[in-house]
Order: C-alpha cells, then sequence, then structure tokens
C-alpha cells in the first residue's frame, strides 16, 4: 500500500508539474512552482530508495522534509502577500496577522510539550511535535486567509488563494492524524494512516482544477470603464 501511495504522488505532482510548467505559474508564483518541482524530484528518489535500500529511506524522507517545509512557508508568505498587499499599509492589518499567527504557534507550542500528540523516543516526540506545530501555523493561516478574504471582499478564486487553501486543506489533515494518536486507540490507526496522503491529494487535485484555468485578465468593462468612440 505504501508503494502505491509514493507512486501516486508521484505521478499527481508530475501531472501538477506540467500544468504549472505550460501555464507559465513560475513567472506568477516561483516558489509555488519550485516547492512542485522540488515535489516531483524528491519523490523520485524516495520511491528509487523505498524499492532498492528501504533502511535508508526514513532518513532520505526527513531530510526531503525539511527543505519542503522551507519551500511551503516561501510559497504560502508568496500568495498571502499577493494577495493583501493593498490591505498591509492598513493601521492594524498587520498587528492581527501576526496575533493570530502567534496564537496557533503558542497553542500547537503547549500541546506538543504538554499533551504529546504521540508515545515514542524523544527524538520521534521531537519531529513529530515540530512538524505538529508547522502544520497547525499553516492551517490557522488558510483559515484566516479566508477569513480576510470575506471581510475584505477579495476574491476566493485565484490562484493564490489556492495556494494557500490547498497546503491548509493538507496541513489539516495531518494535524488530524498526529491528533488521532491521542483521542483514539492504536487498533485503529490504519484508519487514520493514510490521512495526510489523502489531505495531500485533495490539495493537489484543487490545484490541479484551479491552474488549468487560463488567468482572467481584467479589461475595460471590469474596471467600469468604456472605450472612446474616435
Amino acid at each position: 500500500m505504501e508503494t502505491l501511495a509514493i507512486v501516486a504522488n508521484l505521478l499527481v505532482n508530475l501531472w501538477l508539474l506540467i500544468i504549472v510548467h505550460r501555464q507559465c505559474v513560475r513567472k506568477q508564483l516561483p516558489w509555488f512552482a519550485s516547492y512542485i518541482a522540488w515535489e516531483v524530484v524528491s519523490g523520485s528518489f524516495e520511491l528509487a530508495f523505498w524499492l532498492s535500500n528501504r533502511p535508508l529511506f526514513p532518513g532520505l524522507y526527513w531530510s526531503f522534509e525539511a527543505v519542503e517545509i522551507a519551500l511551503i512557508v516561501a510559497a504560502v508568505r508568496e500568495s498571502f502577500l499577493r494577495m493583501f498587499q493593498g490591505f498591509t499599509t492598513i493601521r492594524g492589518f498587520r498587528w492581527s496577522v501576526w496575533s493570530v499567527i502567534g496564537g496557533v504557534v503558542i497553542y500547537s507550542v503547549w500541546k506538543a510539550i504538554h499533551v504529546p500528540p504521540l508515545q515514542a523516543s524523544r527524538l520521534g516526540v521531537f519531529v513529530a511535535g515540530a512538524e505538529f506545530l508547522f502544520r497547525w501555523g499553516i492551517a490557522g493561516i488558510a483559515l484566516l486567509t479566508a477569513f480576510l478574504s470575506i471581510r475584505m471582499h477579495e476574491s476566493m478564486d485565484t490562484r493564490e488563494h489556492a495556494v494557500v487553501t490547498g497546503f491548509g486543506i493538507a496541513s489539516l489533515a495531518f494535524v488530524l492524524y498526529i491528533g488521532s494518536f491521542s483521542v483514539f486507540p492504536t487498533k485503529y490507526i490504519f484508519l487514520f494512516k493514510y490521512l495526510p496522503t489523502v489531505g495531500y491529494f485533495l490539495a493537489a487535485f484543487w490545484w490541479i482544477w484551479v491552474f488549468s484555468r487560463p488567468v482572467r485578465e481584467f479589461g475595460l468593462k471590469d474596471l467600469g470603464l468604456r472605450r472612446e468612440a474616435h
């Protein structure tokens, strides 16, 4: 089953990379395009090691995961700033954003220390806790983005919004997976084991659908203007 999940993940990312290249997404969202390219490269190596040298797979996976996290942060920041670049100078906007993000981080740190998401070695608890913290932060930013878009009447049908929403869905799935260790007995682990994979597939197919469409250009009619007659 794990082999099937790795292969399916690689194929979906390859499909998404082709769409990203054809739609010239790199010009608009270079960090997101770099993230998808990295997913294809790392997925290829992971599949090769999984099939040929499985004992080295965990170390390879977490090494690639570190780069993936950095690219996710850059991609989310990139899209968030593009969506709300006209509001960053409004008094209190930055304070509100960082307050929400800070609240999510503080809660995640408290939960990771006082209510560990799983019982394992110190290294295992640290890695899972760090990943749990990071995913909580991304999910919080996605919820904040949706809230701000509604309050400020910003369009939610854009590539930037899709990037943040997709990462939010994938991160929430991971949070539910880790949280399941402290709520449900281990005999139910198989039911939740593939939650992160399912969450990422939902995000990837959402990106495929959004990025397959051409970018909508603003014309004179959209701006409330009309061409002068000569």
